[in-house]
């Protein structure tokens, strides 16, 4: 899954006004996370905690990294689940901005 590009965002943002948009951008670029900062967090089994999923993350952390394994496959899995968690926060932000 690639990072969300300018025109996925312009297709979701298609039909808002351009406040509703400056909106959007403000609160995505506030709460978007970076696929580089989750591979490093990776490296030191704390990435899954960043992007949200405390209760592997803390699995994750007390099995150290499942031995190893695990958290070797989260290094070079870190950064589709973190492109997942941003089109999430955008789908949010979205339905938030669509009921107002």
């Amino acid at each position: 899954m690639a990072e969300l590009g300018a025109a996925e965002i312009a297709q979701l943002t298609k039909g808002f006004d351009d406040s509703k948009k400056m909106i959007f951008q403000s609160q995505f670029a506030s709460e978007k996370k970076d696929r580089g900062t989750a591979t490093i967090l990776a490296l030191f089994l704390y990435d899954r905690i960043w992007l949200g999923d405390i209760g592997l993350g803390i699995v994750k952390m007390i099995t150290f990294g499942g031995c190893g394994i695990w958290g070797l496959i989260d290094i070079f899995t870190a950064g589709s689940r973190c492109d997942k968690y941003n089109r999430r926060k955008s789908q949010e932000i979205i339905a938030a901005l669509k009921a107002s």
